[in-house]
């Protein structure tokens, strides 16, 4: 899982080709299903940016994800999964262009994130995109790709990355001093005395975990489609607490997550 080369633009051209390509090259690693899924994990780290990849074959039709994921509209309630967002509001830029306002962090920092879209055929790229972003960070971006892989399934691609300078590195380490001891990512970098992973910490470490959580909120939104439109906050709500409860040592939240949640949603909602 381990990769060392510097982080790509979020922005770099993609396309269906070049995503199937991608997803033939991490395929045999996916189909192990190391995270209970077909899914692929990757993370870069350099003197001054952070990024991770994750390839993910979706149980779910492209149309389907297409729709959903393309429309700005549908990102807040996606978002607000995250236990970091605690507020999202869609809108537009001073000129007219689709944006997101969130609030992260337990202060609420309030972040606009551009917004935008290309769609074809087979192919939807989706890009979110803020100079600044929690903990004195820049360049903070996350960006969607899918293409179908057949009539029932989608190959999706998730890239989380942003940049940061000396404060924001010390800022974020003085976190995982305290508040987020102990907290590990999923990339193996080595093993203990008794052979057991060892698994990266520290800013890698928080990148995956986050990374990981926007796959889940994207996810379990998908998974909720299907129910009436009334019990889809519930049943999101559900899907993401269950799915990271997969993974104790890196994702598992408090017990008052989902009654947090509940409020957030709905303050998100009647606010939309």
């Amino acid at each position: 899982m381990l990769v060392s080369s510097a982080p790509a633009r979020a922005d770099d051209a993609g396309s269906a080709a070049a995503l199937r390509a991608t997803y033939a090259k991490h395929r045999a690693d996916m189909e192990q299903a190391k995270f209970g899924v077909p899914l692929h994990l990757e993370s870069a780290q350099t003197s001054d940016s952070l990024k991770g990849d994750i390839h993910a074959l979706l149980d779910q039709p492209f149309d389907k994800v297409q729709s959903a994921l393309a429309s700005p509209d549908n990102w807040c309630d996606i978002l607000i999964l995250h236990p970091n967002v605690k507020q999202c509001r869609a809108g537009k830029t001073d000129d007219g262009a689709p944006s997101l306002m969130v609030n992260l962090g337990r202060s609420e920092v309030p972040i606009r994130f551009s917004y935008k879209s290309e769609k074809a055929p087979d192919y939807v790229d989706v890009q979110l995109g803020a100079p600044t972003g929690p903990f004195g960070t820049t360049d903070y971006r996350i960006r969607l790709e899918a293409t179908p892989k057949d009539a029932q399934h989608t190959i999706l691609h998730l890239a989380y990355s942003h940049r940061y300078g000396l404060r924001a590195k010390l800022a974020m380490q003085a976190y995982f001093g305290t508040l987020g001891r102990g907290k590990v990512g999923f990339s193996i970098v080595d093993k203990d005395e008794q052979g057991k992973p060892v698994y990266v910490s520290d800013l890698r470490g928080g990148l995956e975990r986050n990374a990981m959580r926007y796959y889940a909120s994207i996810e379990s939104y998908l998974f909720a489609l299907n129910a009436p439109p009334k019990e889809q906050l519930e049943k999101r709500l559900r899907h993401w607490y269950e799915y990271t409860e997969r993974y104790p040592q890196q994702l598992q939240e408090e017990p008052g997550y989902l009654d947090q949640k509940r409020s957030e949603a709905e303050r998100t909602q009647s606010r939309g």
